[in-house]
């Protein structure tokens, strides 16, 4: 990337404020940013390290006071950390132009697998029968594709992901490195004491514009189709069951569990290391604090935490006087011992 400022303020829309002609050439935290770099004041605590950085160009709020931005070269936006996010977008557009748009020779692709236009198909890949993968999409070494899997345009599928049989993937859609999409569900049945497994003949289904973290599993539905709703963006190390459906625009934060067969609505933010069990409906616009054990329905726009889970403000207040248990027992067992002395 090379971009002087007078053509960054431009790309992001701001109000510049200082040298135009600066060059930029990449982007770095606010207190290790150098002169050719970008950076940007998203909380005002930063602010002192804001005044000592070397950045070439710091994205500000429109409101911010920059009085005290001496000798600064200051790009007004209405949201820093948005204006920030296109310049690394721009950086990482760069990084990946670069690969080559090929198929390389140790790849094996069945003879009726179907790739698109100006695909990448990194060292080792296996693409099976009847697989199908959209224009421009890079799938990197050590990938598996199973059988009958479909793949939209634009997609990017780093290293060691494993997609099962007659998985469906949407248009610009990027699974980190690890992540098992389609693998069997955990279902078993009780017989005689001995735990039958139940066979997973269903498939994932996954629209587009989703993310899919670091080692995270989406595991196939015993029947019919698991899943993830276009927009929608999960965390690394997130483990989402059978038959369970994910709405449109959601955000599913690391370690969190899903239990079977739980359906979430649209824009549903589910804190970390949270765990909902199976057969639940939780509604559009819910949010789930981290840390929460979800064991019922949710109805829409709720705000909940906690285990057992609380409306959000009920679960800090008994978090709260949790903390104070230990004064409270001290408290009740000298009011037992006044009234054990009062009636001696």
């Amino acid at each position: 990337m090379e971009l002087t400022a007078s053509e960054l303020a431009v790309i992001v829309e701001g109000e510049l404020i200082g040298d135009r002609n600066v060059i930029l050439t990449g982007a770095n935290d606010i207190s290790e940013a150098k002169k050719n770099e970008i950076s940007f004041l998203g909380n005002l605590k930063y602010f002192t390290e804001a005044l000592k950085t070397e950045a070439g160009i710091i994205f500000v709020a429109d409101d911010t006071d920059i009085s005290k931005f001496q000798n600064k070269n200051i790009i007004k936006v209405s949201n820093p950390q948005y204006a920030y996010t296109k310049v690394l977008s721009i950086i990482e557009k760069e990084q990946l132009c670069p690969i080559e748009k090929n198929v390389h020779k140790s790849v094996f692709i069945a003879g009726d697998a179907k790739v698109g236009k100006s695909a990448y198909i990194g060292h080792n890949v296996v693409i099976e029968s009847g697989v199908e993968i959209g224009d421009d999409a890079k799938i990197f070494p050590n990938v598996y594709i199973g059988k009958g899997v479909k793949i939209g345009k634009d997609c990017l599928v780093y290293p060691n992901v494993v997609i099962r049989e007659n998985t469906v993937i949407g248009n610009r859609i990027i699974i980190q490195p690890g992540a098992v999409i389609g693998g069997d569900g955990f279902g078993f049945v009780s017989i005689e004491g001995k735990a039958q497994k139940v066979p997973h003949m269903g498939h994932v289904e996954i629209g587009d514009d989703v993310e899919i973290g670091a080692n995270t599993t989406i595991d196939r539905a015993t029947t019919g189709a698991t899943k993830i709703g276009s927009g929608t963006k999960i965390d690394n190390l997130v483990q989402i069951a059978h038959n369970v459906t994910i709405g449109e625009n959601c955000m599913i934060v690391a370690q969190t569990g899903i239990s079977g067969s739980t359906h979430l609505g649209n824009n549903v933010i589910v804190g970390g290391q949270t765990g909902l069990v199976g057969h639940l409906k939780i509604g559009n616009n819910v949010t789930i604090a981290s840390q929460s054990g979800i064991s019922g329905n949710i109805q829409d726009n709720e705000q909940v935490g906690g285990n057992p889970m609380a409306n959000i403000k009920q679960s800090i207040k008994i978090r709260t006087l949790m903390r104070k248990l230990p004064d409270m027992y001290q408290d009740l067992k000298k009011l037992k011992k006044a009234l054990e002395d009062k009636h001696s």
